[in-house]
């Protein structure tokens, strides 16, 4: 299909400007809250501003993505970031609060940044052969490593230059590049009859309910997914007090730790569509599953920083195989009318565990190091985790550890 292959690449490289743009604004903008206010509560204020409408607003980014083109979707999307920020610019420099503009602003683009992510898990298994998806959601994934890696750097020079008012534009301008690279995109898209209404939203969301209680597959690939998150979650969260209060390490050597995952994650990802043309996707998935889960146990009990970026940087790395597996099982398993509004539904119910895990972490840390918090977290996920893998095998019957989907 060479005419999808450069519809992908445009889509893609679209997606790296938005990515990028995403990464170094995630970086600048908690720092400037904080340097504007002096105080770290409004920093975790912002960060519950930003996330309580990304989890809410799952399910209804999949009944508007089954209802828009994508052309229109995604090209309209970017430039409302584009806008956002020209308004947030505006505001600020009226004199209007850094913190108040900075906080809706990062709430909005976090809407956006779900709107986008649930329709192109709806658009690319509606233009691609099953066979190439693989390789879409690799190049997709490496898209947003590189960006994590990118972002932050990129961040921090604009920043020397002028502070917030640069980042601000650059990152409109790259938004808006993306709504041109987009505009006029060719997808193939479903014609629906029905309407934005509240009746509408609420019969597709029964209709994804459905979907997923027809196919209990995609229930238990979503119990897979919350496992996997519990893990990646408390990574995230713990492993800065690790580095710079357990290993009593600059906070240099946590930017390396994380150039490090990105750099092992893009180099997964690269190697990921053979790994799943040659040995099939349920070797892919459950190969980077108990290697996460073994990544854990190396973290939680590691006491030196080599052996911690290793534990790290495996982690991260298999945590995209992964999700490429997931991605490309789900959407296969998914009708394609249905497939925005229930990878929305399933979208909100992953999602979950990454703030439960932060909950967990909270909860512990009167009472354990960060690593022994770890390792709590890691034998309740190794143990679901097993768990999980014969249960499902016993229950659904497949031949592979994991469901399979073949890649012909």
């Amino acid at each position: 299909m060479p005419h999808a292959t450069l519809r992908l690449k445009r889509f893609v490289a679209a997606r790296f400007l938005s990515a990028l743009a995403d990464q170094f604004l995630l970086f600048a903008v908690p720092l400037t809250i904080f340097k504007s206010t002096g105080d770290l509560k409004y920093s975790g204020l912002a960060f519950v501003i930003e996330w309580v409408p990304r989890i809410i607003f799952f399910p209804l980014a999949g009944f508007v993505a089954d209802r828009l083109k994508p052309s229109h979707l995604f090209s309209g999307i970017e430039f409302g970031r584009a806008f956002v920020l020209a308004v947030a610019l505006a505001l600020i420099a009226s004199g209007v609060s850094k913190f108040a503009v900075l906080s809706v602003m990062m709430a909005i683009l976090s809407i956006a940044y779900i709107l986008s992510f649930v329709g192109s898990e709806a658009m690319l298994p509606r233009n691609l052969d099953a066979s190439e998806l693989p390789k879409a959601h690799s190049m997709l994934q490496a898209v947003e490593q590189i960006t994590q890696v990118a972002g932050p750097a990129l961040a921090a020079l604009i920043s020397v230059w002028d502070g917030l008012n640069p980042l601000l534009l650059i990152g409109a301008a790259m938004f808006g590049g993306a709504s041109l690279i987009l505009f006029g995109f060719e997808t193939q898209s479903l014609p629906t009859t029905q309407s934005f209404s509240l009746r509408a939203l609420r019969h597709s969301n029964r209709q994804a309910f459905g979907v997923l209680m027809q196919n209990k597959v995609l229930f238990y690939l979503s119990a897979l997914t919350w496992v996997v998150n519990l893990v990646y979650g408390a990574a995230l969260v713990v492993s800065a007090a690790v580095v710079v209060k357990v290993l009593g390490l600059p906070e240099s050597s946590f930017g390396m730790l994380q150039t490090a995952a990105a750099v092992a994650s893009i180099g997964a990802c690269a190697v990921v569509p053979r790994i799943a043309r040659k040995f099939g996707l349920p070797v892919l998935g459950i190969t980077s599953f108990c290697a996460m889960i073994f990544a854990g146990l190396v973290l939680a009990l590691s006491k030196e920083y080599v052996v911690y970026l290793v534990g790290y940087s495996a982690l991260m790395a298999c945590d995209g195989a992964f999700s490429i597996y997931i991605r490309t099982v789900r959407s296969q398993l998914i009708p394609k009318e249905h497939l925005g509004i229930t990878t929305g539904l399933i979208g909100l119910m992953n999602m979950c565990s990454i703030p439960l895990s932060a909950a967990l972490v909270t909860a512990l840390s009167a009472h354990f190091s960060p690593s022994g918090i770890f390792g709590i977290i890691f034998a309740v996920a190794a143990t679901l985790g097993i768990v999980l893998v014969v249960l499902g095998r016993t229950v659904f019957g497949y031949d592979t550890l994991l469901p399979p989907v073949e890649v012909n």
